[in-house]
C-alpha cells in the first residue's frame, strides 16, 4: 500500500494547533493514502445545513458530521485540516494523535477538537487498513470484565481521555454545545468519549456515528442508553458489515437510535429513528443480504463496485458490496442534498 511523509503545508483559514496533542515523540510520522481525500473533494458546503440548536435527530447535522468524520481521517494532513475547516467557518482545528505498541494492547487514535461560531466538535478517525494498531484494536474483541465493553475500543479511547476534557472545557468555558462524531472505529471510541463526557459533567449536545460496529455487552448498552440513548444517532447504509459486529450471539449490543437506508439511496429526514435498545442490523441477515444484492447486481448489469474518491478510489470497484457499503463516501453520497 501507498505511503507518503506528512507535514504541514500551506495556510487556510482556521488556526491550526499541532505539537502538544502528539503522543508519538522522535518518529517520522507516515500514513497509508487507503481513507483520506484531497481538499477539492471536500464538500465546501457541508456545514451549510448545521444547525447547533436542533433538539433531536437533524439530516444537516448528520451530513455536516459525516465530512466532519472524513477530515478527522486527515490528522496526518494538516494542510487538509487547515483548508477545510477554514471554509466552514472553523475558527480552530486541533488534530490530536496517539499511538501505542505493546504486547498488552496496540492502537492508535486520531482525532480532531474543533471550534465554530456555533458549537465545538470532537471527531474520530476510524479504521486505517494501512495501520495495522487499527487493526489490532478492531480484532481485541474480548468485553473487559469492569465496563462491558470491546477492550481494543476500550484501550483506544481511554487514550483520548484528555482529548476529551479539552473538548469539553472549551464547550464550557464558550457555552457552546458540543457535538462528537466519527465513522467505523472513530464511531465506537465517539459513543466511549460521549460517556467520558458525561463522568466530567458536561453531556454532549448529540453524538452523530456513521458504520458504527457495537461497542459493548448489555450492561454497557444498558448503562449507555440511560444517559446518552436518545441523543446518539447511528447511521447504517446499505448491508454494511462493520455495523453488524461484533455480533449478538457474542453477547455484545448496540446503543443509542437506528437510521437506515438501502445501498445507493439517501438516507431520509422524515423517517422515524429506531427506539432506543433497537439492536439492528442483525449479523444474521447478513449473508441473506449479499446473496440477494448479488443477484440484484447481476441483473441490473452493475458486477463491481462503484469508484470512491482518493488515490485508491479506483480500486474500490472490487471491494464487496458489505466492505464498500461502509466506506466514508458511501455516508457522505447517501447524506447529499438531492
Amino acid at each position: 500500500m501507498m505511503r507518503r511523509k506528512c507535514g504541514p503545508r500551506g495556510r487556510g483559514a482556521a488556526r491550526l494547533r499541532m505539537g502538544a496533542q502528539d503522543a508519538v515523540v522522535g518518529v517520522e510520522r507516515v500514513v497509508s493514502t487507503f481513507v483520506e481525500i484531497a481538499p477539492d473533494e471536500y464538500a465546501d458546503a457541508a456545514f451549510n445545513g448545521f444547525n447547533a440548536s436542533a433538539g433531536d435527530f437533524d439530516i444537516g447535522n448528520a451530513r455536516a458530521l459525516m465530512w466532519m468524520a472524513q477530515l478527522a481521517y486527515e490528522t496526518h494532513q494538516p494542510s487538509t485540516i487547515q483548508v477545510i475547516s477554514g471554509k466552514w467557518s472553523f475558527s480552530s482545528a486541533i488534530p490530536f494523535h496517539k499511538r501505542k505498541t505493546d504486547l498488552n494492547g496496540s492502537f492508535e487514535t486520531c482525532g480532531i477538537i474543533a471550534e465554530r461560531p456555533d458549537a465545538v466538535i470532537l471527531a474520530f478517525a476510524g479504521t486505517d487498513p494501512g495501520v495495522w494498531q487499527n487493526l489490532a484494536t478492531d480484532f481485541n474483541a474480548r468485553p473487559t470484565a469492569n465496563t462491558n465493553t470491546h477492550a481494543g475500543f476500550e484501550l483506544a479511547a481511554r487514550a483520548a481521555a484528555p482529548e476529551v476534557a479539552q473538548a469539553t472545557q472549551i464547550s464550557r468555558q464558550s457555552q457552546k454545545p458540543l457535538f462528537i462524531t466519527g465513522h467505523s472505529l472513530g464511531a465506537a471510541l465517539a459513543a466511549l468519549a460521549a460517556k467520558t463526557a458525561v463522568a466530567g459533567g458536561l453531556p454532549p449536545k448529540a453524538i452523530y456515528t456513521f458504520g458504527m460496529p457495537r461497542v459493548g455487552g448489555s450492561q454497557f448498552q444498558a448503562s449507555y442508553n440511560a444517559s446518552l440513548g436518545n441523543v446518539t444517532y447511528r447511521l447504517v447504509h446499505g448491508i454494511d458489515l462493520v455495523a453488524r459486529v461484533p455480533m449478538s450471539s457474542l453477547g455484545f449490543r448496540h446503543v443509542g437510535r437506528l437510521l437506515q437506508c438501502a445501498a445507493g439511496e439517501k438516507f431520509v429526514a422524515t423517517q422515524p429513528l429506531s427506539q432506543v435498545g433497537s439492536d439492528e442490523p442483525a449479523f444474521a441477515q447478513q449473508f441473506a443480504n449479499i446473496f440477494l444484492r448479488g443477484i440484484d447486481n447481476v441483473l441490473s448489469g452493475r458486477v463491481l463496485s462503484e469508484p470512491g474518491p482518493g488515490t485508491f478510489g479506483p480500486l474500490f470497484r472490487f471491494l464487496p458490496p458489505e466492505i464498500r457499503d461502509h466506506l466514508q463516501d458511501s455516508y457522505y453520497k447517501a447524506l447529499t442534498s438531492p
